[in-house]
């Protein structure tokens, strides 16, 4: 019986997130890697016949969180919730594809940060640090780290984390006080500074048993094309992956926002415009 164990923390960057599983058994790594090589046969292809994405309506696109046009990459998932249907690197593509309704954003694939991955012998980033360099490798303004606390297929119920790593270009010089104090989220000067920390992060758990999360759930769904089945907007509530979708949406609505705070403390600190 093949088996997958959770190693100790490798690193913790925030003492919120982050203790990267490992996944020490042999077969899962070989198959794992094996996956790693169509991945990138598959990235190999996409690069040479071009690719395009679905452009998001009013009723769907996430506000603009940057002052500048950005790209973003997306880390494998990172596993923590012990539960083993979950496969970390269709998890990342939901969350890529989310990524895609953030107006203002282009979306690296997956695959581009797992060949980056590959090459260094890695299935997954392993530290601030190492996010930041694969950051780097692939050419993104910034990099989102994902983990899973949580998961249950039958309620269904998602636990995550999320966070987004980019260089530093602002200094402690860019920090307001006053302005700090009237935004929504709070924000620590050390996070504006240290570039091992995430610029933002948000953690939440969504139960598609409780009233809230179906009416967010219906909101979501109501202006999407494919909610055109039988059970309109309540199969988000029955398939899982589409429940992640939902779930990645939520997290990344709430991390823009904080994101968007966060640029809107840096414009005011220099003087530049403003990113809304």
């Amino acid at each position: 019986m093949r088996t997958k164990r959770l190693k100790a923390s490798k690193w913790v960057s925030t003492g919120r997130l982050v203790a990267a599983p490992d996944y020490e058994d042999d077969a899962t790594r070989v198959d794992y890697m094996r996956r790693i090589s169509v991945r990138i046969l598959a990235l190999a292809l996409l690069l040479s016949t071009g690719c395009s994405q679905s452009r998001p309506t009013d009723e769907t696109a996430i506000p603009r969180a940057f002052a500048r046009p950005a790209v973003l990459a997306v880390a494998p998932v990172l596993n923590f919730s012990g539960e083993f249907s979950l496969d970390p690197i269709a998890a990342a593509d939901l969350l890529a594809s989310e990524l895609t309704y953030v107006r203002g954003v282009t979306v690296l694939p997956v695959n581009r940060v797992i060949a980056v991955l590959a090459g260094q012998g890695r299935m997954q980033v392993e530290s601030p640090a190492h996010a930041l360099a694969v950051c780097g490798a692939v050419g993104a303004d910034a990099i989102l780290v994902a983990g899973i606390t949580e998961y249950d297929a039958y309620t269904p119920t998602v636990g995550m984390v999320l966070q987004i790593y980019a260089p530093r270009q602002e200094s402690a010089e860019s920090f307001e006080p006053l302005v700090a104090a009237r935004m929504a989220e709070p924000f620590e000067l050390t996070r504006m500074v240290d570039p091992l920390l995430p610029t933002s992060q948000v953690q939440l758990v969504l139960n598609a048993s409780h009233d809230q999360v179906q009416k967010a759930v219906k909101k979501y769904a109501d202006p999407r094309d494919e909610m055109k089945t039988h059970l309109g907007w309540r199969q988000y509530l029955k398939v899982q992956s589409l429940f992640l979708r939902f779930c990645w949406n939520e997290a990344i609505d709430r991390l823009m926002k904080q994101e968007r705070s966060r640029q809107m403390l840096i414009a005011t600190g220099s003087g530049t415009e403003d990113p809304t």
